[in-house]
């Protein structure tokens, strides 16, 4: 696992032991920064965004926005073994005053930047069982539910989930669907609101 591009291109990441994550394959991960650079019109890079990566894992999808130009990412993971892969990561790439490691609930914690503020970009790549369920009563439908609640919140989020999973063209909380991509058995959908 690697860094695709930016200041940190070709930098190698430690991934957690065992199979408990699932890390996004680098194929998806460059696919979805080039449709982000795309979005923001900086061709592969991005501006100086506030980031959160939920269920971060090693953080491959933070570290790969804080390379393309990103100002802050929070990391959200609770697994242990994610935990020291990640801040390993954060080590190995000096990043420690662009990022903040969180060990909280990303579902269900208020995801405000470490000062209150809100973030530009939401990278959610949740365990599949969570994504699994596209309906108002599942994880990510209520999580987007909760986050339009705030006038102020108005991220980009950008969810990995399996391709055979296909969200509702519009969600509770004004949110709709920007994109969708499919590559092989990996899903990319891109909300906004």
């Amino acid at each position: 696992m690697r860094i695709i591009a930016g200041a940190w291109r070709s930098r190698r990441l430690v991934r957690p032991p065992g199979s408990a994550t699932r890390p996004i394959p680098d194929r998806v991960r460059e696919a979805v920064f080039d449709i982000l650079g795309s979005y923001y019109g900086s061709l592969g890079m991005l501006p100086s965004l506030r980031v959160a990566d939920l269920f971060a894992g090693s953080g491959s999808m933070g570290f790969e926005a804080l390379s393309r130009g990103a100002s802050w990412c929070s990391f959200f993971e609770r697994d242990a073994g994610a935990l020291a892969a990640l801040r390993r990561n954060l080590e190995l790439l000096r990043a420690g005053d662009r990022a903040g490691v969180f060990t909280r609930d990303a579902w269900n914690h208020p995801v405000t930047t470490p000062d209150g503020g809100v973030f530009d970009l939401l990278l959610l790549d949740p365990p599949y069982v969570d994504s699994g369920d596209s309906s108002d009563r599942g994880h990510v439908c209520r999580f987007l539910a909760r986050l339009g609640r705030r006038a102020d919140l108005r991220p980009l989020v950008v969810l990995h989930h399996e391709a055979r999973v296909a969200y509702p063209e519009r969600i509770e909380g004004s949110w709709q669907v920007r994109d969708r991509r499919t590559f092989g058995t990996n899903g990319v959908t891109i909300f906004e609101r």
